[in-house]
């Protein structure tokens, strides 16, 4: 199995766009799965994956923007077995819809709202599946956009960091 994150994948955006209406900005990242893996197991690999540095860096991000009144995110990390359903909370993720193919979460704020798919499908010229973290964000403000330029480069790290682990299940 491929073991390269592909940093600049074809966007899955039919559900966020859907959700959201408009957006302006997305960005995907790839990587190949284990055979037989659906999109509620690679959201779960992703979910579950998150290295420690990570939360460190979204606690610091919550004292910075704090006063802004923007969102608080959740820090505890998921357990292996978490359940995937709509309506329900997984890490600083809303879970949305749920889908074989698909499993898109997200979330509104005054200044942003985004969206995030974790859908598989096959990869192109072979016989095997990859899955594919889409962020699709709406800017509200004119902040909504300042705010998430300053983030992009730690969020571009954090999500090819998180997508890198989905390729091998843990037990």
């Amino acid at each position: 199995m491929g073991k390269a994150v592909r940093r600049r994948a074809v966007p899955v955006v039919e559900a966020a766009r859907a959700s959201l209406g408009s957006f302006d900005h997305v960005d995907a990242v790839s990587v190949e799965l284990p055979p037989g893996t659906d999109a509620v197991e690679f959201a779960r690999l992703v979910f579950t994956g998150r290295p420690g540095w990570t939360g460190r860096l979204m606690s610091l991000r919550d004292r910075l923007v704090a006063p802004f009144g923007l969102h608080v995110q959740e820090r505890e990390r998921p357990a292996r077995d978490t359940r995937i359903e709509p309506g329900l909370k997984v890490g600083p993720f809303r879970v949305l819809s749920v889908g074989d193919d698909e499993v898109l979460c997200g979330d509104d704020d005054k200044h942003l709202d985004f969206r995030a798919s974790f859908a598989v499908r096959p990869m192109a010229g072979s016989a095997g599946t990859e899955g594919v973290c889409t962020t699709v964000v709406r800017f509200n403000k004119p902040v909504g956009r300042l705010y998430f330029r300053a983030i992009e480069p730690f969020h571009h790290l954090i999500v090819a960091r998180l997508v890198a682990g989905a390729r091998t299940p843990r037990p």
